[in-house]
């Protein structure tokens, strides 16, 4: 019964051990780890000289609370859910043969037995490739767009700078005490929503469509020299 066990094991661990761990993943760029907010206080409008202007952001409600992230989120959760049902498919599948494999080695002779035992390992190895493949493309996809977008709204953001007469941003985390004056997550949101929107991944400023290669067309004849 050894090879049988390792058989189930094998199976059954290879599908269920390594996908939901990497679909944990994806969402990473929009919820973020717990950080500290800072103490946001009422202040007056800084004025005269001598203030160095700057603007507060807090990045992560800025992509989570645009269309742009709005949208990657939904697309990645139903991605993700539909990962998810694959391997629990799968996880059964794997299941259901290995038990009856187990069962036929009391009656299969034992070379018949390794040889489609070996089957099966080879099959559970290849189908976990393509498991861990898929949620690494899925990360790979979230990673991909908030890099894009992080590009795209960059002309948005300096337009707000020079409004504003600010010469630094600087991130909301990072600050222990700041006026609410100063903080331009909102504003910012607004904009972004206004002048890029949704996306998609492969347009915004900065990251024109790829193009599609002109037609080859016919060369036009050569006029013909005019008769002497």
């Amino acid at each position: 019964m050894r090879a049988g066990r390792q058989v189930a094991l094998l199976g059954l661990a290879l599908l269920l051990a390594g996908p939901p761990a990497a679909l944990a993943q994806t969402v990473a760029p929009l919820a973020g780890g717990p950080s500290a907010a800072p103490l946001v206080v009422d202040a007056p409008e800084p004025k005269g000289e001598g203030v160095l202007p700057v603007m507060t952001l807090d990045q992560e409600a800025l992509y989570a609370g645009t269309k742009w992230g709005q949208r990657v989120k939904a697309e990645l959760e139903r991605r993700g859910q539909e990962i998810a049902a694959e391997n629990e498919r799968l996880a059964n599948q794997f299941s259901a043969e290995e038990q009856s494999l187990t069962l036929l080695r009391q009656t299969m002779p034992a070379d018949e037995f390794r040889k489609q035992a070996e089957e099966f390992d080879k099959r559970a190895v290849e189908v976990r490739r393509q498991r861990e493949a898929a949620a690494e493309e899925l990360n790979k996809r979230a990673a991909d767009e908030y890099y894009a977008f992080s590009r795209a709204m960059l002309p948005v953001l300096a337009a707000l700078m020079r409004e504003r007469g600010a010469v630094a941003v600087l991130d909301k985390r990072a600050i222990l005490v700041a006026a609410q004056s100063i903080d331009v997550t909102e504003a910012l949101i607004q904009r972004i929503d206004s002048e890029i929107g949704a996306g998609p991944l492969q347009q915004g400023p900065n990251l024109p469509a790829p193009q599609e290669p002109a037609e080859p067309s016919e060369a036009a004849p050569e006029p013909s020299a005019p008769a002497e």
